[in-house]
């Protein structure tokens, strides 16, 4: 059985110290594993640590590994482990994931099974920075790993002709098993072709072709979707359509360095019917916004926190401004119409604003440089807490040194957002986060739109593929059932 899908972005790198985008990260998840790992209900169960200890101060992890070997089948040993995440903190691999491990103040191998990581403060979120694809263990002797990637995890590389396809085999050595004592995986192997054209893909997937269509695009979204979000009628007896929450919120960014007037910014927010969007523009694929920017599925998320849609309030706000400013609100060509669907409600409103679509590559180095006055924007979880979405907002984070591209700066949010960190897991620390986030909604210092949703398509032949709330890809117990 071999599980084939399409990848259109391509592939960028198969070293998991560069695993940044979905596209790698799918990949890199089957090749390697870290200490830890999410399982479907976003939970952090063991991976290549079999226990692990955490004492008194909070400080210092014990991790004890497991019998498992990497695919050239060289066991793992504690050696790798340090070396692995040695190599993430290293300046002169240039990892985007080194941020990842900034916490950590010393890490050493106990004996050949057993690591010791100290941290330089406690951190309630570490075991879930440790889930992360960034922190896969690679073997010590590693070699080219963007081109010959070694892993411990269910697949092994096996050819890549670039810009064509990607073949990984099952590793027959992988140390999981399912209930029944059968080892997985079951697939013997994953097939990516790299087709760009999505339109093309979508066709390939009705001829049979492929046994996953992962991406809703625009081109064929209409063909496959009721704007009620179900599958229309003709593809119901082959297909099946599976709905998941997914951790990233879709939202609009305000420059705090050239502030809108606060009523401004909760007009804003009230004139816009997230519903109707939804509806209209995302064939009903998403949850609407009603909270702050904590997503659906976080600890600390608050439906009904955010600003709903009043209208009538909204415009007599408009209306108490004899001359409004002028804004701009910039995009890319993927969300003109979300963001012409709120120039069209600000339009009815009384504010005529102007929506401007520029290239990826723009909209991400103007809203570094801080030259943009309003633009949209998303957030996928780098791991499942709300702190990371919090911290989107802090001084710290504010860019260039980090994805706070409002700028938005508050000492006394500062405050929460470290209290935050500190505390431990619990209902302290809940409240805590839903304080910050109801901070934030009542500064309006941005225009939550929806949260995310994953959206996937199988034919009936494919069963057993497993995703979470960060989308990942589980083909552990995936089967392809073909006749």
């Amino acid at each position: 059985m071999v599980f084939r899908y399409n990848e259109p972005a391509g592939i960028p790198s198969l070293d998991p110290a560069f695993a940044k985008e979905k596209s790698s990260i799918w990949v890199v998840q089957q090749l390697y594993e870290g200490l830890v790992a999410l399982d479907s209900e976003n939970a952090i169960v063991p991976a290549l640590a079999l226990e692990w200890e955490i004492d008194s101060t909070a400080k210092v992890y014990t991790f004890r590994l497991r019998n498992a070997s990497f695919h050239n089948g060289k066991p793992l040993a504690a050696d790798d482990v340090v070396y692995s995440l040695n190599r993430l903190r290293d300046a002169k691999v240039a990892s985007p994931g080194s941020w990842v491990v900034e916490d950590i103040a010393s890490l050493r191998t106990v004996d050949a099974s057993t690591v010791e990581i100290v941290l330089k403060q406690p951190n309630s979120t570490f075991l879930s920075l440790l889930a992360m694809p960034f922190c896969s263990v690679v073997p010590k002797d590693e070699i080219t790993l963007t081109k010959s990637p070694v892993g411990t995890g269910p697949f092994k590389f096996h050819v890549w002709h670039y810009g064509e396809k990607l073949v990984l085999h099952k590793n027959e050595t992988y140390w999981r098993i399912d209930g029944d004592g059968a080892q997985l995986p079951y697939l013997d192997g994953i097939s990516i072709s790299f087709l760009t054209d999505q339109q093309s893909a979508f066709l390939e997937y009705l001829r049979g072709n492929f046994d996953f269509l992962p991406n809703l695009d625009p081109s064929f979204k209409d063909d496959l979707l009721t704007k009620q979000g179900a599958l229309q009628e003709r593809y119901t007896a082959e297909h099946t359509l599976l709905r998941s929450p997914f951790l990233n919120t879709e939202y609009l960014v305000f420059n705090a360095t050239r502030p809108l007037p606060k009523d401004l910014r909760w007009a804003i927010n009230a004139s816009i019917d997230r519903k109707e969007m939804i509806t209209a523009l995302r064939n009903g694929v998403g949850v609407p916004a009603t909270g702050g920017i904590i997503p659906a599925g976080l600890q600390g998320y608050q439906p009904g926190i955010g600003m709903g849609y009043a209208p009538d309030s909204a415009k007599r706000i408009i209306a108490s401004y004899e001359v409004l400013p002028e804004l701009t609100l910039t995009t890319v060509a993927n969300y003109r119409d979300l963001c012409e669907f709120v120039q069209g409600a600000l339009a009815k409103l009384g504010w005529d604003i102007s929506v401007n679509v520029v290239p990826s590559a723009a909209l991400r180095s103007e809203k570094s440089a801080g030259t943009l006055d309003f633009f949209r924007a998303s957030w996928i979880a780098d791991y499942p807490d709300a702190a990371n979405y919090l911290m989107l907002f802090t001084t710290e984070m504010k860019a260039p040194n980090g994805p706070n591209y409002s700028r938005y700066s508050s000492a006394t949010f500062d405050s929460i957002y470290d209290a935050i960190q500190s505390a431990p897991f619990g209902a302290e620390r809940i409240e805590l986060m839903a304080a910050a986030d109801q901070y934030l909604t009542n500064q309006a210092v941005c225009v939550p739109l929806y949260y995310d949703e994953v959206l996937r398509v199988f034919p009936t032949r494919t069963i057993g593929v497993q995703t979470n709330a960060l989308n990942a890809l589980t083909l552990l117990e995936a089967k392809v059932l073909r006749d």
